[in-house]
């Protein structure tokens, strides 16, 4: 395996290397440290290097994520900018391809946010996350279908792949050698704001992992993908996000039994609105097993503190039930501090509703909410037959959609790994080459067989 480890580290390297110069950057500040992040995309773009550029934005989504300046600073300033720096390359250079993009499956939910955000309580700042969500669902499977249609596909799952395997083993190392930036209360958060963000990522990230493993059985061997698997489940663990765990669970658990959409769709709501009850069964089950501080067994039964805050979610939704209050409103009104005296421990979840369903019913309406439960059953019906492995990916994920907003925002390190999900159902690889040696650009076109 050491062998197989150096090649695909010789395979990433060009990333790593773009990665550790955004890192530099930030001690210049957040001018420099975004000018730095906007100059190597804008490189990239203009060699036509997609597999790259797609490869370094989301990993810049995920250093906006952090709490470390060292990562935050080229994250946060930045992707907004560098999201209009790859739409405008598409446009310019005629790559637009709607037909190979997602916003037919979400076009009404879109119109029914931006009807709302006219109507009910427009903001410039929700008129422009919902331009970013936008461009989102489209400029992702855009991307990905220039990179395969290149014969690049097979090169770029390893690296990003790979990209990501070094940059959570990098976390966990500075987890140790700098707790106060990256463990949070005793919780391994690495390069994410918090805890629950590593379990979200890592939990998309595996099933993506499986996901990729079913249309290309040999892209690693069997020694390095279970040991890039246990390196993401490890971080779980270290996270203590109960959410993920679950959310593991169904995606194997409803492969292994091969439970159909309709039936699958209806457990998991069962599952997810009886979280009362079956977390009420499991706490004896913890306190057998010894697992109360690790499982944090004091804040299980009213979820950590999700409880309150979708009580005043529900208040507040009642105010304007069918169009919502506007996209992004959640983020950008503080609208829970109305309701602190009522619920004194909604003080504990600083405004997130973790729940997309209420987030997204709240900013859009129950019109809305339909709209988008609509796209999303819509492509997993349609496409469920291409992978064995959809279904139980889209049921994990609305799983914990009930318990995280991931769902609604566009330019974090979470929402793109569904539209990633959704490319990878539908292309079809030939049998993989040997990897003996490194790849040349394009060498790997007769890999790839289809691009739907």
């Amino acid at each position: 395996m050491l062998k197989e480890l150096q090649f695909e580290f010789k395979l990433v390297s060009p990333i790593l290397w773009r990665l550790l110069l955004l890192v530099l950057s930030s001690f210049g500040g957040s001018i420099v440290a975004i000018i730095t992040t906007l100059a190597v995309v804008f490189y990239d773009l203009s060699k036509g290097n997609i597999r790259l550029v797609f490869i370094v934005f989301v990993a810049i989504l995920l250093f906006s994520d952090s709490n470390s300046r060292l990562f935050y600073e080229s994250g946060k300033g930045a992707k907004d900018l560098s999201l209009v720096l790859i739409t405008l390359y598409l446009v310019l250079s005629g790559k637009v391809y709607l037909q190979f993009s997602y916003t037919k499956y979400f076009a009404l939910y879109i119109l029914v946010a931006l009807v709302g955000l006219l109507i009910t309580n427009f903001s410039f700042l929700g008129l422009q996350k919902l331009i970013s969500y936008s461009l989102i669902i489209w400029v992702i499977p855009v991307m990905l279908y220039l990179i395969f249609n290149k014969g690049e596909g097979l090169l770029f799952f390893k690296q990003i792949i790979m990209t990501f395997a070094v940059l959570y083993l990098i976390s966990i190392v500075l987890s140790r050698l700098l707790p106060a930036s990256f463990a949070q209360f005793g919780r391994f958060n690495g390069i994410h704001r918090n805890p629950n963000g590593v379990g979200i990522f890592s939990t998309l990230f595996i099933m993506n992992l499986f996901l990729i493993r079913d249309k290309v059985k040999t892209i690693f061997s069997n020694k390095l993908f279970y040991a890039i698997v246990i390196l993401f489940l490890i971080t779980i663990v270290l996270s203590g996000s109960r959410t993920a765990f679950l959310s593991l669970g169904i995606f194997f658990i409803f492969n292994l039994f091969r439970i159909k959409f309709v039936f699958g769709l209806i457990l998991v709501s069962i599952l997810a609105f009886s979280y009362g009850f079956i977390m009420y069964q499991i706490e004896s089950v913890i306190i057998a097993a010894n697992l109360q501080n690790e499982l944090r067994l004091d804040t299980l039964s009213y979820a950590s503190g999700r409880i309150y805050i979708w009580q005043a979610c529900w208040m507040e939704i009642q105010n304007n039930y069918w169009l919502g209050h506007g996209f992004s409103y959640e983020e950008y009104s503080k609208w829970d501090k109305a309701y602190y005296k009522i619920l004194p421990m909604l003080i504990h979840n600083y405004g997130n509703i973790h729940n997309s369903y209420l987030t997204i019913w709240l900013n859009t309406g129950l019109l809305g909410l339909l709209a988008y439960l609509a796209g999303i059953i819509t492509y997993t019906i349609k496409n469920q037959f291409k992978s064995k492995l959809l279904a139980p990916f889209m049921f994990a994920a609305m799983f914990m959609a009930f318990f995280e907003s991931y769902m609604v925002a566009s330019l974090n390190p979470y929402t793109w790994q569904l539209w990633f999900a959704f490319f990878i159902v539908t292309v079809s690889f030939k049998p993989s080459v040997i990897n003996d040696k490194i790849p040349k650009e394009g060498a790997m076109a007769k890999e790839v067989s289809s691009v739907n």
